[in-house]
């Protein structure tokens, strides 16, 4: 019975392990630019918002909070060519929402305009208009607006965008299975075989 018990402790233990590993997949955001941002000049930037084995949802929009000396202007353009300035606005998507799911890295260049220096925080989340606006993810991102260009300060946020090409946050991303997801199944599943197995040879030996 000891035996049999420390068998189960063990099992769960390894489906934990295995949930744990998949749930700090999911959603993120992140904000690529280049150089200073400095006053009444604009400033081109990208959103990205990646899913890694993304609980689908079939109607989210990104809200978007800012905070500063003023609101600024941010210009983006959705899939029809009809440009928002999503900082009055308060969100991006469509009024019905989109979708999203698996494994995707959605890319949105946006225009950015600062009518005052000073420091801002820009706060983006993903929320889920089927559920009450419950927020999936979110992230704060802190910006510096100059005066003018500072002598030898070089501001950057830039990230690796390789995979994103000519994506916007309407296209509609890849759902499935990833390989790693595949891969960590397999591994569960082997290590599992392999307790039973364990126990089964325990038990005969032990008679």
């Amino acid at each position: 019975m000891k035996k049999l018990l420390s068998f189960v402790m063990i099992f769960a233990i390894v489906l934990c392990s295995v949930s744990v590993v998949f749930a700090q997949d999911e959603y993120s955001f992140d904000l690529q630019y280049t150089g200073t941002i400095v006053k009444n000049v604009e400033k081109d930037a990208v959103v990205l918002l990646t899913g890694v084995n993304g609980t689908p949802h079939t109607s989210v929009q990104i809200k978007v909070d800012i905070t500063g000396p003023a609101t600024p202007k941010i210009l983006a353009t959705d899939s029809a060519g009809t440009e928002y300035d999503i900082a009055q606005l308060g969100y991006w998507g469509p009024p019905s929402g989109f979708q999203v799911g698996g494994d995707f890295v959605n890319r949105t260049p946006i225009k950015a305009t600062f009518i005052e220096e000073g420091s801002y925080t820009i706060k983006l989340s993903l929320v889920d208009l089927a559920n009450g606006n419950a927020v999936i993810t979110t992230k704060t991102f802190d910006i510096e607006v100059y005066e003018d260009v500072p002598g030898g300060n070089v501001v950057s946020n830039v990230i690796d965008n390789a995979v994103v090409e000519g994506n916007t946050l309407e296209e509609l991303p890849k759902t499935g299975t990833s390989v790693v997801e595949y891969v960590m199944y397999i591994i569960a599943i082997v290590l599992i075989i392999s307790i039973i197995g364990m126990y089964i040879n325990r038990k005969r030996v032990n008679g």
